[in-house]
């Protein structure tokens, strides 16, 4: 286990790049405590529609910082009237911001968890659709992937996706649940590892013993060792590519951030035309709520 001179420790809230063994298979780690919490809205939604925007924030972080250009990237889930969960959307810019918010029906989820109290993904949401979608800025186009919802989580999802959207052999490990400190209200917490085989050449030769190992080691890798705040990250590293061989890069910061502003929303309400403006109106104001973060914005006649 090696690490850059420039951090020898990684914290929560962190996510960082991995080279495991001699090259054949690079990797990615993210640790998230309060951030998470806050992306996700702590107790806004019910159980397991947090869960599962959990997963959805540590796959869209994960994915963002890969990316070799400043952007963002949204990962979305469209259910479908068979389940509970209608949506499920996260974003992370490649600096690290994220954000999420869901929608579902309250009456079809007490359904489904009569039936069984621990549902997967494709129970939740009825199957449906998964994407990912990469936003370059507003000069070039976007690029959106999507595969369909299939096993128990947004992990296997997403591993569906690479496997067919980007021809990339895939593994992803993640962990959501609820830590409580004595004395404390339970904060979510998240943690997640995800391992890509790159193709062999010349200098690298097959990595196919390589990425069979590293296969191998996340089979081993438990909800548990990610959730746990007292295991330092570096030592959940070394557990499980001791044998390979591990080098974790310089960590970045993961922040939950909306991207909303009060100057941007105005401005857009003024390109309506005062007609439309009026229709708006309720009690003499126009209230736009933010689907990610959940703040209102109250705007008076005279704002306008």
């Amino acid at each position: 286990m090696s690490t850059d001179d420039k951090n020898a420790v990684m914290s929560d809230d962190q996510l960082a790049a991995l080279h495991i063994g001699e090259g054949g298979v690079s990797g990615r780690i993210i640790r998230l405590g309060a951030a998470l919490d806050k992306a996700i809205g702590g107790a806004r939604y019910p159980y397991a529609v947090t869960a599962l925007l959990g997963e959805a924030v540590l796959i869209a972080a994960l994915v963002a910082r890969s990316l070799k250009f400043n952007g963002k990237l949204m990962v979305q889930a469209h259910g479908t009237n068979e389940g509970a969960v209608s949506m499920v959307v996260a974003e992370s810019t490649t600096d690290g911001h994220v954000r999420a918010y869901a929608r579902y029906d309250a009456p079809s989820l007490e359904r489904i968890l009569a039936d069984n109290p621990r549902p997967g993904a494709h129970m939740l949401m009825g199957g449906g659709t998964f994407a990912m979608t990469i936003d370059q800025g507003a000069d070039m186009d976007r690029y959106q992937g999507l595969s369909a919802i299939e096993g128990e989580s947004l992990a296997d999802c997403a591993e569906h996706y690479f496997a067919q959207s980007e021809q990339i052999p895939t593994r992803i490990k993640l962990a959501i649940g609820q830590v409580q400190v004595p004395g404390q209200a339970p904060v979510w917490r998240g943690g997640g590892v995800m391992v890509q085989r790159i193709a062999g050449d010349d200098a690298r030769g097959d990595t196919g013993d390589a990425w069979d190992m590293s296969k191998a080691v996340m089979g081993t890798l438990t909800d548990e060792e990610l959730l746990d705040p007292d295991l330092p990250t570096d030592t959940l590293l070394y557990r499980l590519f001791h044998e390979q061989g591990v080098r974790r890069l310089e960590p970045q910061d993961v922040l939950a951030k909306c991207a909303c502003s009060r100057d941007r929303l105005h401005g857009a309400i003024k390109q309506f035309d005062k007609q439309a403006q009026e229709d708006m109106m309720k009690d003499e104001k126009i209230t736009a709520n933010c689907e990610f973060c959940g703040t209102d914005y109250v705007f008076t006649k005279e704002d306008l």
